[in-house]
């Protein structure tokens, strides 16, 4: 506890450094307040104002993305309150995990456009963060929390709704980005978009490459480990069509393929390789009403995944996503709304050696929602869904979101919900200990919140506990694998925001985790410490400073605690101890003739050396910089 509150001292005595980027003018309504308030699709599947969820919401918008150009998808969410990409700052190539809250990687939903992306073939279904390209994506939105009610399987941690570009209202515009830095990394992005009469159109394409370090760390220094180069390209089509004023249907086309050299594990090197691809597919459509909407989409998702191994040879995983979604949303007066709807899912994973040849499982889920908000401050989210899965038959999950504003602004808010992960096909049926009798994990989450506005409401406070539990578990074991565990989480975030003038703002934010894992052990529970690679405390500072109408400058600092890790070259597994470690980043943009931008992106300034998993090397001082053009 005293050096939780030696975080806090320091945290306090720097807390006049923070602030929030600004908020474009598209993206905000007027609250009864009169204070610009961030409207947010994510949270409630339908446009609303921020504070009108009692949700912990992040919005990432496309200035914010401008200006930081150079980084990749997963360095941007790295820097986000309470979010941890392990890996974020390793090699290119190397794989990335997303933790929020300390919750693991599968707990969290990953949203194309607001439909979800997912790999059956894969342990745990996370979907692989390396084939999204950061240049196709116009805007991000992130829910901390059970969000199962709306969003199903997996919603344990919260949603990550990724919102790529979209059409221009011009016959034809365009853009283009090229850029070259450290470890021969470099990058190139095309986009060409624009509408004719009632069609809109949009082509991006994106490639990235790299020389890469040596994934492993070489523990002699002396031994001459290869460097892990990558390759990738992504491909995005997408057609609009206005059928009508008030009716739109949109068919798209995306295809990601990612390279990468591996090593055969912590401390080791080899000529090893992966390589993964993503194909998704379908349709949204969108049909306004006079106070509402019906929304529909279907997705179909292709996956392929190989690993190479010098020792082993090839390993090859398939898997196929069928998603098919339809909602309504109603305004009923000025109060009352509702949404209402139904997704079905079907996963296949095409495997003979499987238990259950070529397995494949579906599950249909109805789920309802009512939003309550009046002039007097009163907001609440009242939902619930029920899932019938084909293997392990039913389970329902719930939300109560109530929050209130006050006439100064002031907002509280909580948040009670339960959540779950249904059992992949790999853990029911196989190829490797499988147990068609899973049960799936049922997250329950418990969050309390205020914000305080001040400054005419362009700065504010945010401080939020939260308690999340995780029954039945699945874990692995030689026999099978079984539901077992139970995870408890709980922590606190706090975040400050200062707009100190119109082209000075400061951002930072200070987040405690604490976990503890009870697994049966003996025919006994045993109770143990568990936040692997996430640290306990976590700080991040960051400025943005508009110099001169054409300049802008950036910087963050980044200070992330010890964390926990296993060596997996012991057996039993031996724990280690990852040491805290500062970074330090800055961008830099000069923008001439209104469509060109020159950057420069440096990254660990200090050049720190640090590690983000045990055994595994991460990149030191590098820069990146490059030209964004607009036409």
């Amino acid at each position: 506890m005293s050096k939780l509150l030696c975080y806090f001292t320091v945290f306090g005595s720097l807390i006049s450094f923070t602030a929030i980027a600004q908020t474009e003018k598209q993206d905000t309504a007027i609250s009864r307040h009169g204070q610009l308030q961030e409207v947010v699709v994510t949270a409630t599947k339908f446009p609303k104002p921020v504070n009108q969820t009692g949700n912990s919401v992040i919005v990432i918008t496309h200035e914010q993305l401008l200006h930081s150009q150079g980084e990749t998808l997963s360095q941007i969410l790295d820097e986000q309150t309470g979010i941890t990409i392990n890996g974020a700052n390793s090699n290119y190539g190397k794989d990335k995990a997303i933790y929020i809250r300390g919750a693991g990687s599968d707990y969290t939903v990953i949203l194309l456009d607001g439909m979800p992306l997912y790999d059956p073939s894969g342990m745990g279904g996370a979907f692989d963060l390396r084939l999204i390209p950061i240049d196709e994506v116009e805007r991000i939105e992130i829910v901390k929390g059970g969000l199962s009610t709306l969003y199903g399987t997996d919603a344990i941690a919260g949603v990550i709704n990724i919102i790529t570009r979209q059409a221009a209202q011009k016959p034809v515009e365009g853009n283009a980005d090229v850029s070259y830095g450290s470890y021969q990394t470099f990058q190139a992005h095309a986009a060409l978009n624009g509408k004719l009469r009632v069609f809109t159109y949009d082509v991006q394409y994106d490639h990235m490459q790299s020389g890469g370090i040596s994934e492993a760390t070489d523990s002699t220094g002396k031994a001459g480990f290869d460097k892990d180069g990558m390759n990738s390209n992504a491909v995005l089509a997408r057609l609009g069509w206005d059928i009508q004023p008030n009716w739109k249907l949109q068919p798209f086309f995306r295809y990601d393929y990612f390279f990468g050299n591996t090593d055969a594990g912590s401390f080791t090197d080899s000529k090893d390789h992966y390589q993964a691809s993503d194909l998704n597919t379908g349709f949204q459509t969108t049909y306004q009403l006079s106070s509402g909407a019906i929304h529909a989409h279907y997705l179909f998702e292709q996956t392929h995944r190989t690993y190479h191994s010098e020792s082993y040879g090839d390993s090859r995983y398939e898997g196929r996503h069928h998603d098919a979604e339809i909602y309504w949303n109603q305004n009923f007066g000025k109060h009352l709304q509702l949404l209402a709807g139904s997704d079905y899912r079907y996963l296949k994973m095409p495997d003979t050696t499987a238990k259950k040849k070529n397995p494949s499982v579906y599950f249909i889920s109805p789920y309802a929602a009512l939003f309550w908000a009046n002039e007097k401050g009163f907001n609440a989210e009242l939902g619930g869904r029920f899932t019938h899965h084909e293997q392990y038959g039913n389970n329902f999950s719930f939300t109560f979101n109530p929050s209130f504003i006050f006439s100064s602004g002031i907002t509280l808010s909580a948040d009670i919900s339960s959540s779950f992960k249904a059992p992949t096909l790999t853990m029911l049926y196989g190829p490797y200990s499988p147990n068609p009798d899973l049960k799936p994990e049922i997250g329950y989450q418990y969050e309390a919140g205020i914000t305080v506005p001040y400054g005419n409401g362009k700065s504010n406070m945010q401080f939020t506990v939260f308690r999340r539990k995780i029954k039945n578990i699945i874990v692995y074991t030689p026999a099978a694998y079984i539901n077992q565990n139970e995870q408890r989480d709980w922590g606190i975030e706090y975040q400050q925001t200062i707009q100190a003038t119109s082209k000075l703002s400061f951002t930072g934010s200070f987040v405690y985790l604490d976990g503890q894992l009870t697994t049966l052990q003996n025919g006994k529970d045993t109770t143990y410490e568990n936040l692997l690679r996430k640290p306990k405390a976590s700080f991040k500072l960051s400025a943005q400073w508009q110099v001169l109408p054409a300049l802008f400058v950036g910087s963050s600092l980044e200070n992330i605690g010890d964390r926990t890790d296993l060596d997996f070259n012991t057996y039993p597994f031996a724990p280690v101890t990852l040491k805290a470690y500062t970074l330090w980043n800055a961008f830099v943009s000069y923008t001439f003739r209104k469509q060109y931008m020159l950057y420069l992106q440096l990254r660990n300034i200090t050049n720190t050396s640090y590690t983000e998993v045990y055994g595994y090397n991460t990149m030191g001082f590098h820069i990146i910089g490059g030209i964004r053009a607009r036409f």
